[in-house]
């Protein structure tokens, strides 16, 4: 069973591949307006023109009545985990919620690692959704495995995966660009030489160095070592408060989270130190990707109606998601560690604030693969929460991951001669952020996907993904993946 293929969930056969969108407001994200009763016409992949008038008489293309609707460009999920399940069970899911790109963030270690992509795989699952055989978002990253240092996880993989001075460093850049990886994630324990080794070669290379800010290394020395992008607010928080300089020297630093040094985090937060981190990241155009589902997830793994999210997933799925959400409550279950997670959580937002006020480029990234597609908004609402205008919320999903690849030429904003990967909205994001999720149809890669085919993908994938037959593959994964 669990090598029997999954069906292929397909969108009905387009009768047209030139729409009309006509009366429609379009969200300017490059001059933070909306634009009124335009007519947008779009041919295959692309738009062809944005007019007050409407264009000239076209056979055979489909008229869409955009009255009291908005137009977005599609989204962008800039920290999502995909995995060999994925095109089956997530991204029908990603593009009925609007989410035409990810940026995957982690790489498979060996063929056994089946939570997780490849090269090859992610490959040949772009070319089968450029050619329409498959309904999903295009992936914009080769990502390496996560880059931990000296692991266990690593006895079956040469010995430079473990990175464990500037010689395997070396070795493992070149082991990465011979095999086509396009980024290095980076994780917690990598040791401080060899992260150092690590950047300066895969600048050499020209990959990305993106990931966690290793425990070893300041923020500001991982920024000005050339890492593109930063991962997770929490990190910076560890690093704007009086004993931020000790954690760095600490041996094994990630024992020392607990209840008592988020307390003192929190007590001892210090806004220069801050502003100091913040400044560099601006200066170097270094990313900053907050995810703050991941720490709002810590601050309500014990509540009831938050866990509601995950009733629709996979059962093998929703165990792995409680047995996270469990383990965070057993750290500490007491009032007070409770609290303190939730006094976490609202700090990481205050320090997204700060990070927008001082220019730092912010993506929005979900980082909750159990929910492909709906985290993003949940992310989205989040950053408007901490405080970011609607326009730059807005941005972190669309025109700044396409800046971000340096692909803002074709995508991330809505201009004639872009590509026509388009959400039309029924209500006004600009107004609430939230309205990003009332979606009335996604127009991606040649087709118009309306209301009834958005219901239908998510029926058809929810009925895959809770069937026997996705759990029984997964099952064998979880077994695969212990013998890494």
């Amino acid at each position: 069973m669990v090598f029997y293929p999954l069906p292929q969930i397909a969108l009905d056969e387009q009768a047209f591949h030139v729409y009309l969108i006509k009366n429609i407001s379009v969200i300017d994200l490059e001059n933070d307006t909306i634009l009124p009763a335009r007519n947008i016409l779009v041919e295959g992949n692309f738009i062809r023109s944005i007019s007050q008038n409407e264009p000239e008489v076209l056979p055979n293309r489909q008229i869409i009545d955009g009255s009291g609707k908005f137009l977005l460009p599609a989204l962008w999920d800039m920290h999502a985990h995909l995995m060999h399940l994925s095109p089956a069970i997530a991204y029908p899911l990603f593009v009925a919620s609007g989410v035409t790109h990810i940026r995957d963030m982690r790489g498979a270690i060996n063929n056994r690692d089946l939570f997780a992509s490849s090269v090859s795989l992610t490959k040949e699952w772009n070319a089968a959704v450029q050619e329409g055989k498959l309904i999903g978002p295009w992936v914009h990253s080769y990502s390496s495995f996560a880059v931990e240092g000296p692991h266990p996880m690593f006895k079956r993989s040469p010995h430079y995966f473990n990175c464990s001075n500037g010689q395997e460093a070396k070795m493992l850049i070149g082991h990465l660009k011979a095999h086509e990886f396009t980024q290095v994630k980076i994780y917690n324990n990598i040791p401080r030489q060899s992260f150092f080794a690590l950047a300066a070669q895969a600048k050499l290379a020209s990959l990305d160095v993106v990931g966690h800010k290793p425990y070893s290394v300041s923020a500001i020395e991982a920024s000005n070592a050339g890492m593109k992008s930063l991962e997770h607010a929490k990190f910076l928080l560890w690093e704007s408060f009086s004993g931020a300089d000790q954690v760095v020297v600490t041996a094994n630093a990630g024992k020392i989270d607990n209840t008592h040094f988020r307390k003192r985090l929190l007590a001892e937060h210090d806004t220069v130190k801050l502003g100091q981190i913040l400044e560099t990241l601006a200066k170097n155009r270094t990313w900053y990707c907050p995810t703050h589902l991941t720490r709002k997830a810590d601050a309500y793994a014990d509540n009831a109606r938050f866990r509601k999210r995950y009733e629709q997933i996979n059962p093998i799925l929703r165990f792995l998601s409680f047995e996270d959400l469990d383990a965070t409550i057993s750290e500490d279950s007491s009032a007070d560690g409770r609290q303190i997670y939730m006094d976490f959580y609202l700090k990481s937002s205050q320090v997204s604030y700060q990070a927008y006020r001082q220019g730092v480029k912010i993506l929005a990234g979900s980082d909750v693969p159990e929910l492909p597609g709906s985290s993003l908004h949940e992310e989205l609402e989040e950053l408007s929460l901490a405080g970011l205008p609607p326009f730059e919320v807005l941005r972190t999903a669309t025109l700044y991951p396409a800046q971000y690849f340096n692909l803002q030429s074709q995508y991330g904003s809505i201009k004639e001669g872009k590509v026509a990967d388009l959400i039309i909205l029924n209500t006004n994001p600009v107004s609430d952020v939230g309205h990003t999720r009332n979606i009335s149809a996604v127009i991606f890669n040649g087709n118009y996907i309306g209301e009834a085919q958005i219901e239908a993908l998510i029926s058809q994938t929810n009925k895959l993904s809770n069937g026997i037959l996705v759990s029984a593959k997964l099952l064998w994964a979880m077994l695969l993946t212990m013998t890494i």
